[in-house]
């Protein structure tokens, strides 16, 4: 089901030349002549009446596909996300080499858009088969490029030593806090304020976040400290990626789903030394003892999942992203950590106290005031 469910992404992806709301300065789009109502155009003949059937009814499919586009990316970021939480646990807890593990699973990432962007030969075609085609950088613009990669790499390495060492659901109501990062660096570095309600309403999601991190029983400091510094992380990648794509072209070819690749790439190249110097001398006898408890096949595939649901939940948050207000973004990120909350309690049982609970759904509560304040600024 999660592997139809992106390919139709991806075709609508295709369908769709753009932005919502506007040109996305990423992304080349093919210049169009517009004709005025009721006006024929002497300069062209008239196309059969087959013709212009067909062209309608491909017009037609391609506007369904693009309608698609924004409902299957969230979809799709919601479902891969919620295998990713459950499956990172389990392997941390075999595997407690987090900062190994964030460059593991961004190696396994980077592996499947190469596969995307490479060329297939096919008997009896001209040109090999490329599932997506590859972007176009030079230095500079892998320069302009890096700030938001080191968001990406800062705030991956930060949610996976989380997990480690508190359970998903803690680790999840920390993040749920992402908001208020993202509003108060929206206002800071993009100069973009909100009405009083909105900011009002995004109080009930904060003091849930406390109820719920006050009253759990798996308490962990290292977790909480993390969580709320990937939370920081986070929110610059959402701001400097927005201010990207503000600034006009990068290279050519670069879609969100492209540009997402491009820093997976290089958010692994900043990953590696760290993942070398926190975990390298334990790393091999760690890897020995896990392999020997839990079977060389099982983890292999543990990890294979891990790897592919992180990316393929990121690039769809991503192409959310990029149609999309960076709060908006982080309160439906909100919104989808409550989802995995309440699925990880489920899977791996852990206990959940009232006031937990009851802080859940202050949060809850609080993006659904959010949404309404914003629908009426």
């Amino acid at each position: 089901m999660a592997p139809l469910i992106f390919l139709l992404l991806a075709a609508a992806a295709a369908a769709d030349v753009g932005c919502h709301g506007g040109p996305c300065p990423l992304e080349k789009r093919p210049r169009s002549v517009a004709l005025r109502p009721g006006r024929a155009y002497s300069g062209v003949a008239r196309e059969p009446a087959s013709a212009r059937s067909a062209l309608k009814l491909q017009g037609g499919s391609s506007g369904v596909l693009a309608k698609l586009k924004m409902p299957l990316a969230f979809t799709c970021w919601y479902l891969f996300s919620i295998v990713y939480s459950i499956v990172n646990k389990q392997v941390l807890s075999a595997w407690n080499f987090p900062c190994t593990s964030a460059a593991a699973q961004l190696l396994i990432g980077v592996l499947t858009i190469f596969t995307l962007w490479a060329p297939v030969p096919v008997p009896g075609r001209a040109s090999p088969l490329q599932l997506r085609a590859p972007p176009v950088l030079s230095l500079a613009d892998l320069k302009r490029l890096s700030p938001v990669a080191l968001c990406l790499a800062s705030g991956h390495l930060l949610s996976t030593v989380a997990p480690a060492y508190g359970t998903v659901a803690f680790t999840n109501v920390v993040k749920t806090a992402e908001p208020l990062f993202t509003c108060a660096f929206s206002a800071l570095f993009l100069g973009q304020t909100f009405s009083l309600p909105v900011y009002l309403s995004l109080i009930p999601v904060i003091l849930g976040v406390c109820l719920a991190t006050a009253s759990e029983v798996s308490f962990s400091m290292v977790s909480l400290v993390s969580g709320l510094l990937s939370n920081v992380a986070f929110a610059m990648r959402a701001i400097t990626a927005k201010q990207l794509m503000q600034g006009g072209e990068i290279g050519s070819n670069l879609t969100s789903q492209n540009l997402y690749g491009v820093l997976t790439a290089m958010a692994l190249a900043m990953c590696v030394p760290v993942a070398a110097l926190v975990e390298g001398p334990q790393i091999v006898a760690g890897t020995r003892a896990t392999l020997l408890a839990v079977g060389r096949t099982k983890f292999l595939k543990q990890m294979l999942l891990l790897g592919t649901s992180h990316y393929f939940y990121n690039e769809c948050a991503f192409l959310a992203l990029s149609s999309v207000h960076p709060v908006s973004h982080a309160v439906a990120n909100t919104v989808k950590r409550i989802a995995v909350i309440i699925i990880s309690l489920l899977f791996f049982r852990n206990p959940l106290t009232l006031p937990g609970a009851a802080g859940s759904a202050i949060a809850i509560g609080g993006v659904f005031l959010y949404s309404l304040a914003k629908a009426r600024s």
